[in-house]
């Protein structure tokens, strides 16, 4: 039976840290891509001419955005870089895809505080469901020989 208990083990551990990475994700797209896109939408950038640069929405540029801005990146389908040399490094959304990155990356505010007790709670739950499983696999393998 502790074969079983340690593959069992694993899954839960597996699924633990598939929802810590979709909790982390959620939490990115929301705080960082979702301020950016937010700032775009309340500025009214929808089309080349009324691009914004991160200075005129109020943020900061950091690393994180860069990696969201890639050639490649996800946020690319929706926000875009006018063609002209000298609007380069500013950004809007096209009118077609406004709806969508608002309802992708707006909707409603996620904060830090949320985050973390989130993963806090997680972190409890999976503990103590980990401690449970070799009194439930016990009860269950006796359960099982009793009949």
């Amino acid at each position: 039976m502790p074969e079983s208990i340690s593959s069992l083990d694993i899954v839960l551990q597996g699924f633990f840290l598939g929802m810590l990475i979709a909790v982390l994700a959620v939490a990115y797209n929301k705080l960082v891509i979702g301020k950016f896109v937010k700032a775009l939408i309340k500025s009214e950038a929808v089309h080349p001419a009324f691009a914004k640069s991160f200075e005129q929405l109020n943020l900061k540029k950091h690393f994180l955005f860069s990696i969201a801005l890639r050639k490649r990146g996800t946020l690319r389908k929706f926000v875009r870089e006018p063609d002209d040399e000298e609007r380069k490094g500013s950004y809007y959304i096209p009118e077609d895809k406004l709806y969508r990155a608002g309802r992708l990356y707006g909707g409603k505010d996620v904060d830090l505080l949320l985050v973390a007790s989130l993963i806090i709670v997680l972190i409890i739950f999976f503990a103590v469901v980990l401690l449970c499983v070799p009194f439930v696999s016990q009860f269950v393998s006796e359960f099982i020989e009793g009949l």
